[in-house]
């Protein structure tokens, strides 16, 4: 038998970290039935004219007569995918076989899938932008969206917010879980057990565990009757009512995939399917992702072809686990980065860090789809943002897309931006402006 208090300690022991306080009934019910969030960072500063933004040279006579320091790309096609526009990056002359997965990705999701174009970062430092993209602002401190999401959905929720990557400044809005793995949440939620998978393989028995269950109880009811100060009597009360959390993980434990469905799935995959189950416990309203490595300032269109084949299908492989999960039809992917790539190449055949940048959106909220097969923001031929009418996001207005206009879009679309927390923490661009960037069918 577990309690609360001990899933804190042990979690504190784990390097996981998870709120203290108990969700009532009320907010149990309610963590339930909220849609479940999915943020993935790509670190470093992707180069979005060759993924979603293309810019295709005129022709390969172009590329080689012009060289690759003159020229947006090394690929002269663009694909298409519904309305929706790719890097063929199969046809990089270095692709080696290679490139395919985001042609793949495209034309399987394109009907869900909304691509935002031109996103003006304001900066093309890797922390600022990492934090920009997330929180909304550049400012320092500022909670990311997770967090907000966390407070406003699942109030009280022990992992509302389980990070898995990504930027997860919370601000103290909300606390941030962070799991490691399968095994050590199993560890966790099983101290008694010797092996956490065997369930009569025990440190001490099910009645020892109540024993000492009894106990405690016991000691707080002689504890709590003897103290008069209020701040420490709410205090002692608020310890109790953490040690009462017992069935909530045995929920989590209830839903948490087997050995074998973990087989062969990536770390990220896997983050995933711990955080749909604590979704699914109703425990959880939000998990950041992450991977590494797409700063490409040397041999860009290689790394590119290395990254986006490593990306998209664990992508699709998440719609799938969420299908698995039953809860693909509450259950959105934002994509987003530090900021983009120069619009040419330097000297060793990369590109540098460029203050325009994309972010692409899947999914479903509430179980409505957000409107898909579409791209909203336009970049001219040298990658610079095309000025946008904010009531109508089309070309011919004098503003464009910031972060600011993303962050109020993500919190309009859960319905948490007249929160406390969200008006704690408001972005830095006006409510007013582009107010239907990502809407639902």
């Amino acid at each position: 038998m577990l309690d609360r208090r001990d899933f804190i300690k042990m979690c504190g022991m784990s390097g996981l970290a998870v709120t203290v306080g108990s969700m009532s009934e009320k907010e149990a019910e309610a963590a339930g039935s909220h849609s479940f969030a999915i943020l993935y960072h790509a670190g470093g500063g992707w180069t979005v004219t060759h993924i979603c933004d293309p810019k295709p040279a005129g022709s390969q006579a172009e590329v080689d007569q012009q060289g690759p320091k003159d020229v947006m790309s090394n690929y002269t096609t663009v694909g298409t995918a519904g309305n929706l526009r790719y890097a063929p990056l199969e046809t990089l002359p270095n692709a080696n076989g290679g490139g395919l997965a985001i042609g793949t990705f495209f034309q399987r999701h394109y009907q869900e899938l909304l691509v935002i174009n031109g996103v003006d970062m304001a900066t093309n430092a890797h922390d600022v932008g990492t934090r920009a993209i997330w929180a909304g602002d550049m400012a320092e401190g500022k909670p990311t969206v997770a967090a907000l999401l966390s407070a406003g959905l699942a109030p009280g929720a022990p992992m509302g917010y389980i990070s898995a990557g990504g930027y997860d400044v919370t601000a103290g809005v909300a606390p941030a879980t962070r799991l490691g793995n399968i095994d050590t949440v199993k560890r966790v939620a099983f101290p008694y057990r010797a092996n956490p998978n065997v369930a009569d393989d025990l440190y001490l028995t099910e009645e020892t565990a109540a024993r000492i269950q009894a106990a405690r109880q016991q000691r707080f009811d002689v504890k709590s009757k003897q103290q008069r100060l209020p701040r420490l009597h709410t205090a002692m009360n608020r310890l109790h009512l953490s040690r009462l959390g017992q069935n909530e993980l045995k929920q989590l434990i209830d839903y948490l995939p087997s050995e074998d469905a973990l087989q062969g799935e990536t770390n990220m995959v896997q983050s995933v399917m711990l955080a749909a189950a604590a979704f699914r416990a109703g425990l959880c309203a939000v998990v950041s992702i992450g991977t590494g490595g797409w700063d490409n300032h040397d041999s860009v269109d290689q790394n590119l072809v290395q990254n986006t084949d490593d990306l998209f299908p664990q992508i699709s492989r998440i719609t799938e686990v969420l299908e698995e999960q039953g809860i693909r039809d509450r259950s959105a992917i934002f994509m987003g980065s530090d900021f983009g790539r120069t619009p040419g190449y330097n000297d060793g055949a990369g590109k540098d860090h460029w203050a325009v940048s994309s972010m692409m959106v899947m999914g479903y909220v509430n179980g409505r789809k957000i409107a898909g097969n579409r791209e909203v923001g336009v970049t001219d031929e040298g990658h610079n943002p095309v000025g946008l009418d904010p009531n109508t996001n089309q070309p011919g207005g004098n503003k464009r897309i910031g972060v600011g206009h993303i962050q109020n879009a993500i919190r309009k679309l859960y319905g948490i931006q007249d929160t406390d927390a969200a008006r704690l923490f408001p972005s830095n661009a006006p409510a007013s402006e582009f107010p239907d960037l990502i809407t639902l069918e």
